[in-house]
């Protein structure tokens, strides 16, 4: 590594504890507990993989199934908090949150199949199982993300500064991942049967990517830092209501279409 990479990797694993540092000092965990975990994960697997490959040595194969298992421990943990966010910004609507629900199941168990039938016959069909479950996990996290926000953008659903920034940053970690693993899946595919030149080649490509890829991480992480940096407010114990002629005005332009839907959600997906 480059000074410069190595400035980069220094920066990153500085903002991995600055973020675990905020998350705790604020109590997240006690409102978003899996964001915590995420967090945490994201901490531990950065660390445990330069302590182990510098151990054992980049390319042996513990430092191979480490990393693959530090990937797969980011990539739960970061489903989870989505799933978390989803559920904290949907709850209060249950036929709405049913349904979203039902979804994310039923794309995991399509993503798992998939990425077996992508795989099959691959050189390294492992990794190459592994990466593909990763790209398309990814894309979905940003179609689900970015959902999120319009609709709570149409319907007008509250969500804090401090939800809103989490959820741009995971959106934004997600386009970032799901480059990283479409164009290393295509690498790695290469790279196996590739000659010496086209190697090196592929390598200064390679370096190039993880120094776009350590920078952009870095401006994640710094946006849920930055979004932590005051202490959280407490919830009210009592909702803030407008006034009773103002609300009874605004009150159906706003939720008529959104319970109408929610109503007939609860409905369909009765037992």
């Amino acid at each position: 590594m480059t000074h410069y990479e190595i400035a980069l990797a220094t920066l990153i694993k500085g903002f991995d504890i600055l973020l675990c540092v905020l998350v705790y000092a604020r109590h997240l965990q006690r409102r978003l507990p899996f964001f915590a975990v995420y967090a945490t994960t994201i901490l531990v697997t950065n660390f445990g993989t330069a302590i182990v490959a510098a151990y054992f040595g980049f390319r042996s194969s513990i430092s191979y199934y480490f990393w693959w298992i530090a990937v797969a421990a980011t990539l739960l943990t970061r489903s989870f908090a989505i799933a978390e966010l989803c559920r904290d910004a949907l709850s209060a609507y249950q036929g709405i949150w049913a349904l979203t629900l039902r979804l994310l199941g039923l794309m995991t168990a399509c993503f798992l199949v998939h990425a077996a039938f992508d795989a099959r016959g691959q050189a390294q069909w492992i990794a190459t199982y592994g990466m593909t479950l990763e790209r398309d996990i990814e894309i979905a996290s940003v179609i689900i993300l970015v959902s999120m926000l319009l609709v709570g953008t149409y319907y007008r659903l509250p969500l804090d500064p401090l939800l809103k920034a989490i959820v741009i940053g995971l959106c934004l970690f997600s386009v970032i991942q799901f480059v990283n693993s479409t164009v290393f899946r295509d690498f790695f595919t290469k790279y196996i049967s590739s000659r010496g030149a086209v190697r090196a080649q592929m390598n200064r490509i390679h370096d190039l990517w993880n120094t776009v890829y350590i920078a952009a991480s870095s401006l994640c992480i710094g946006i849920w830092c930055f979004a932590l940096r005051k202490p959280l407010a407490e919830p009210a114990t009592q909702p803030v209501l407008l006034p009773a002629g103002l609300y009874q005005e605004l009150s159906p332009e706003i939720n008529l279409q959104l319970r109408s839907l929610n109503d007939r959600l609860v409905e369909l997906l009765k037992p």
